[in-house]
């Protein structure tokens, strides 16, 4: 009785009221919604349900300016941000893809040459967490709670894994090959009977069956803009970026891929969700589990169609249902206010410049390596470039040395190029910390440097310009500093969780930190977020 009233106590003296050391949720679902600008939910808050985002936002806590910290902005380093509570310069996933110096090669985030392919025959499931140099927040509460169960599920195997990190029970993601949820032996050696049975069902096969037609009628899309639209993109066989998208007839040249361009991606994922949750009986105990759920429609469709197109906002109002026949769900099988929600993105991203009026337009980006090459060869006598990706420029150290020239004053050299490139803004040597341009943006691409992974110099062009590969493919991208590639949802629900709103800036990086203090467990080993606890239970 004593150690109750205790605890009791130093709770109400810390502001804590809704947690407790005995007391915890039966299920955290980490939900991440791929590309999600933080202005989509107000943007189409009026034709969204009562039970979906709105009941999130209603009845939870929202922090309307969370951002991520760091450049690049991408969905391996968003969802590894997510799990660890810290950023590329401590967790390591760099990119989606970064340059190996060593190999002289690319490497993908998740790939592992040491596995096989669980569900699949080729090379869908090469994957796991192996690249990480951070542990999870799931990490640390199976360390605590050996018995919590934690799955991660994407239709994206990155956004799969690295949110659960090392000691997840099993993750899950789409194989385009075979049209259906895979993973890999880091894991297990077969597919458990619950996922075979689901994957027979072809679902896949059945939404493929029917057009893509808005939701609504097609008139009441009133916050997009016109549905043929300027730099669109289209799907292997269409001729135009208009509604109804036929996908029946586009299967043959898409492939069962087809169905992550489409909000019916998400459907697929959600009844992957429930299943799992039911067949592996998450939250039927005392002992807290984790389900991450990363919906990756939502990232096709904006890279294809834009952020002001009618097929964002249909989907977006697709996904509203998808959550709320979820969250109806969660609450017959775990039991209302018995769970938690976080709700994020991974990243943001920029408008399709044609949509835009004022001074963005498109760079020709081979134009800009050929520039860099130049100006090496004019200074140099040749080339001392090694590779150029992800807006970071990689020297060759070793042509460098032989040259007797230093690291440093090549650095310096190339700093002043990119400053009279035009319409390139700011740049920034990582190992030297020189800025020139945007300290801001020069922050985040510090948070963002991984020694061994970065390369040496980071630039950034004027915001809302794009490489002109999307002006010849059509759509947009994202991956800079600026606020619409870091400004997402951050929203809380559930047990635990007081109804509130905070405008103060806050990181994406703290999520895991919050979480842990959720369940009273260390933190992520190389995490540097703040916990958003007080705010939580204020």
């Amino acid at each position: 009785m004593k150690h109750k009233i205790l605890i009791l106590l130093l709770c109400c003296l810390n502001g804590f009221t809704a947690f407790s050391i005995e007391e915890k949720p039966k299920l955290i679902i980490m939900i991440t919604v791929d590309q999600m600008r933080h202005d989509y939910i107000a943007k189409y808050w009026d034709r969204y349900t009562e039970d979906g985002f709105k009941r999130l936002v209603n009845k939870g806590f929202s922090f309307d300016n969370a951002n991520f910290s760091y450049v690049p902005t991408m969905t391996a380093v968003g969802h590894a941000t997510i799990g660890t509570g810290t950023t590329p310069v401590h967790h390591g996933i760099a990119a989606n893809n970064w340059y190996d110096r060593i190999t002289k090669k690319e490497v993908y985030c998740v790939s592992d040459s040491t596995v096989t392919s669980v569900g699949v025959i080729g090379g869908d499931g090469l994957h796991s967490p192996r690249n990480l140099k951070s542990n999870t927040f799931t990490d640390q509460l199976k360390l605590s709670s050996p018995k919590s169960k934690v799955f991660g599920i994407s239709l994206k195997d990155r956004g799969a894994i690295l949110p659960v990190g090392f000691s997840a029970d099993a993750a899950f993601w789409y194989s385009n090959k075979k049209g259906h949820f895979i993973s890999s032996s880091y894991y297990m050696e077969e597919l458990p009977n619950w996922v075979n049975s689901t994957n027979a069902k072809k679902r896949v096969e059945a939404f493929l069956q029917t057009p893509w037609s808005t939701l609504y009628p097609i008139e009441t899309y009133t916050a997009s803009s016109q549905d043929q639209a300027d730099f669109e993109g289209v799907f292997n066989g269409e001729t135009t970026p208009t509604f109804p998208h036929m996908l029946p007839n586009l299967i043959k040249e898409n492939g069962l891929g087809l169905i992550k361009g489409t909000p019916f991606g998400n459907s697929l994922l959600a009844n992957f969700a429930k299943e799992l949750i039911v067949n592996e009986e998450l939250g039927s105990d005392e002992i807290t589990d984790v389900i991450s759920i990363s919906f990756s429609s939502t990232d096709y469709i904006g890279h294809m169609y834009g952020p002001q197109s009618i097929e964002i906002e249909d989907t977006y109002l697709r996904l509203d249902l998808n959550l709320s026949n979820l969250f109806e769900f969660l609450d017959q099988q775990i039991g209302e206010g018995q769970y938690t929600i976080v709700l994020t993105a991974d990243h943001g991203v920029a408008d399709i410049p044609a949509h835009v009026k004022g001074s963005v337009d498109y760079y020709d980006y081979n134009g800009f390596k050929d520039a860099i090459l130049e100006w090496s060869n004019q200074n140099y006598g040749l080339n001392l470039v090694e590779e150029i990706t992800n807006n970071q420029v990689y020297l060759n150290y070793e042509a460098i040395t032989n040259q007797q020239l230093t690291t440093k004053e090549v650095k310096e050299e190339l700093l002043q190029f990119l400053l009279n490139y035009p319409n390139l803004t700011s740049a920034a040597d990582m190992i030297g910390r020189v800025c020139i341009g945007d300290a801001a943006v020069c922050e985040r691409m510090y948070n963002g440097f991984d020694p061994k992974r970065s390369g040496d110099v980071f630039y950034s062009f004027q915001a809302g310009w794009l490489s002109d590969y999307y002006q010849k493919r059509g759509g947009t991208g994202h991956s800079t500093g600026y606020k619409y590639d870091t400004h997402v949802p951050m929203i809380w629900y559930g047990f635990g969780i007081n109804a509130g709103r905070e405008m103060q800036e806050v990181a994406i990086k703290d999520i895991a930190v919050t979480l842990s203090d959720i369940q009273s467990i260390p933190y992520p080993n190389r995490a540097t977020g703040n916990s958003l606890l007080p705010h939580l239970q204020k």
